[in-house]
């Protein structure tokens, strides 16, 4: 990938965060595939795009990455990518909000092939610890916190599950062999963390990869996908990643609803998600 890099450093609403180049190689696939632990793609994942989304980091955060997280994301998916195309993608910081503890950076990524047409929408929050530069992070059990993270899982049609054990050696394919919080120890203890933590694009990935295998080509065309993080990963732990079909969707019939989540053995929550792709049923009426 290639950037341009505009200043200043520090985020602000309306900031245009530059464009990123981004190719759909066979070695950005291998690694992806090979990281996650699937098969060798047929069709390339709709998730792959993260890579361009995730390459703002720079230029969308603040100076001190103290305790960086990711919050949320939310996804837009118009047409499949290609193997060998190049698209462009151009960024812009459009809100940063509070969050309990965390100071939140919102923005919003567009990625186009080369003849102009829009592939993938994506809105990324990612939180910071303003107020910390240094030490060590304390979680609490994730079966203590208010609510405890439980959520009922709606009726419906199941799908997956897609259960993972991701090792160190994973992150490190996944990401490139780059060296960062996701991949080196080292650095994850300088934001904070007292291992590795496993990227949001890793976990996000297996929900969309059931997602994928649930709606095919609807989803690849018209998907959307809001995700929240809410408790790490760490190397050499196990997540499940399950589906529930809701329907269709009661402001946008014409779309039909499912809710992912993601949770280790022991029923820690590690994502939750909305998604929903257009009825094709529906989409050839209005063709006819």
């Amino acid at each position: 990938m290639t950037r341009q890099t505009p200043g200043p450093k520090e985020p602000y609403v309306g900031k245009e965060l530059g464009s990123v180049s981004f190719t759909v190689t066979e070695a950005v696939l291998h690694d992806y595939c090979d990281g996650l632990n699937l098969p060798p793609a047929v069709a390339v994942p709709s998730m792959i795009a993260s890579g361009p989304d995730n390459a703002y980091f720079a230029q969308s955060s603040f100076s001190n990455h103290f305790g960086h997280l990711w919050m949320r994301q939310e996804w837009e998916l118009f047409e499949p990518l290609t193997r060998g195309r190049t698209y462009t993608a151009t960024a812009r910081i459009t809100d940063i909000y509070p969050k309990r503890n965390r100071s939140v950076v919102r923005y919003e990524v567009e990625l186009r092939a080369d003849s102009g047409e829009l592939a993938v929408r994506t809105r990324h929050h990612q939180s910071y610890l303003l107020d910390q530069q240094d030490g060590q992070l304390t979680f609490r059990d994730p079966k203590a916190k208010q609510g405890a993270r439980r959520f009922v899982v709606p009726e419906g049609e199941p799908f997956g599950p897609l259960e993972r054990v991701i090792s160190l050696e994973m992150c490190d394919r996944f990401f490139h062999g780059d060296a960062n919080y996701h991949t080196n120890r080292e650095e994850s203890k300088k934001l904070g963390f007292g291992d590795v933590v496993i990227g949001g694009r890793m976990t996000m990935a297996y929900a969309a990869h059931i997602l994928e295998e649930r709606f095919g080509t609807a989803w690849w065309t018209s998907g959307r996908l809001d995700t929240k993080f809410t408790n790490p990963v760490w190397p050499n732990e196990t997540v499940i990643a399950r589906g529930v079909m809701t329907g269709p969707l009661t402001e946008e019939p014409e779309r039909t609803g499912a809710f992912v989540w993601l949770a280790k053995p022991d029923e820690t929550v590690v994502l939750v998600a909305n998604a929903s792709v257009r009825t094709i049923e529906r989409e050839h009426k209005r063709d006819i």
